[in-house]
């Protein structure tokens, strides 16, 4: 009986620990990505650059410029970066922006995917061992440890595959608009 209430306390740690941790890294870059609210400022854009991966890809275009935040005066303008936007803008380009953490995000696709991506694959990697977890609870007894590994790996590709048709819906309403 001790073993299984651990099993589901650890379950629920678990979720918890997933959840906070998903929403903690991603949720608010997320929201700013997506354009959620008013915007903080403006960016005017100085210069934007390819950005990219430890291992040479192409991650994306971040530009630098100053800030303005909304309702204050040019006199109050600092640098700031405004990571993973939709493009290359001309040097004088104005971005309503809004901030996470002293980065900028402009209203894109790419950066919400990349974060939502990372919280799903954090979300699955939470879930699926609690779940394991409390199927054992449940039999009273700890099931194949070959059903954890499956579980990992089909809930990452599903993750993968979905941000992927995503990144593509997204892409293409970008193109749109």
């Amino acid at each position: 009986m001790a073993v299984r209430m651990a099993a589901g306390m650890l379950a629920v740690a678990l979720l918890t620990g997933a959840g906070s941790l998903a929403w903690w890294l991603s949720a608010e870059r997320m929201g700013a990505a997506m354009g959620l609210g008013p915007p903080d400022g403006m960016v005017l854009v100085e210069r934007c650059y390819e950005v990219s991966d430890s291992e040479g890809a192409s991650d994306g275009t971040d530009c630098q410029g100053r800030f303005t935040p909304a309702g204050a005066s040019a006199d109050e303008s600092r640098a700031v970066v405004v990571s993973g936007t939709t493009g290359r803008h001309r040097a004088g380009t104005r971005l309503p922006v809004r901030l996470v953490r002293g980065v900028a995000y402009e209203r894109s696709s790419a950066p919400a995917m990349k974060y939502g991506i990372g919280a799903g694959m954090i979300l699955v990697l939470g879930a699926v061992p609690a779940g394991w977890l409390l199927v054992g609870v449940r039999r009273g007894a700890v099931p194949e440890g070959m059903t954890l590994v499956v579980g990992l790996l089909i809930g990452l590709a599903a993750v993968a595959a979905l941000g992927i048709v995503v990144g593509l819906l997204a892409g293409l309403v970008e193109l749109a608009l």
